[in-house]
């Protein structure tokens, strides 16, 4: 019965994605490995609260978890600007304006802000109405934490071919601008790193501290 409920889960949540992902602009091979891991996490999200897609979605407009929800809104606002931004520029080479002059990787900072509310907003809901998905709370924030994880190396990845590229032009820009975190700027990898995972961290952690303790179904 619980695998039943949960392959049911699955296939919807997943003829919602699909579209949506094909949708997105073609920027050649990268963009089906760069949604890879998002799309991942939307389905297991979805699929694992103990709410119906439609409810969930009429849930975003009740006064209720309203910090998750603007990191949710922010996410996706970066994402989409970056996007934009990406397919307008790049035909010029190295695009370097609009979101780009934030951080180099915009689209994953859009995609970790997105997610990061969504975790919260799942946490929520699996700790206060007894959810039944097939993960957990903390499972749930651990696939949170290997997406994460997952976008920095194809950070890293992605840096490799434009350093590849662009050459000078890419070193002058990435000795510029913070990797992933706004003006939180550092030449050592190994910070870097530390600081791209300690700051959403230590945000998904406020966020779920902060949340109210009462119920209130969405």
């Amino acid at each position: 019965m619980a695998t039943e409920r949960i392959r049911s889960g699955f296939f919807k949540v997943a003829g919602y994605l699909v579209p949506v992902v094909q949708s997105l602009p073609s920027l050649g091979v990268w963009t089906g490995l760069m949604t890879l891991p998002l799309a991942s996490y939307l389905i297991m999200f979805f699929a694992n609260l103990p709410l119906s897609l439609p409810q969930a979605a009429s849930g975003f407009f009740v006064p209720v978890l309203v910090p998750e929800k603007g990191f949710i809104m922010v996410g996706f606002l970066i994402l989409i600007y970056s996007i934009f931004c990406l397919i307008i520029k790049r035909k010029k080479g190295l695009v370097t304006s609009g979101s780009y002059r934030l951080v180099r990787h915009p689209q994953y900072l859009g995609i970790i802000l997105l997610t990061l509310g969504l975790t919260s907003w799942s946490y929520y809901e699996l700790t206060n109405f007894f959810g039944i998905g097939f993960l957990g709370p903390l499972e749930t924030i651990g696939v949170w934490f290997a997406e994460l994880l997952v976008y920095i190396l194809l950070a890293y990845v992605e840096e490799l071919y434009l350093s590849r590229n662009y050459r000078e032009s890419f070193e002058n820009y990435r000795n510029h601008v913070p990797f992933l975190i706004p003006f939180i700027r550092t030449n050592r990898k190994e910070l870097e790193i530390l600081i791209s995972i300690l700051i959403p961290a230590i945000l998904l952690l406020v966020l779920i501290v902060l949340q109210p303790r009462a119920a209130v179904f969405l």
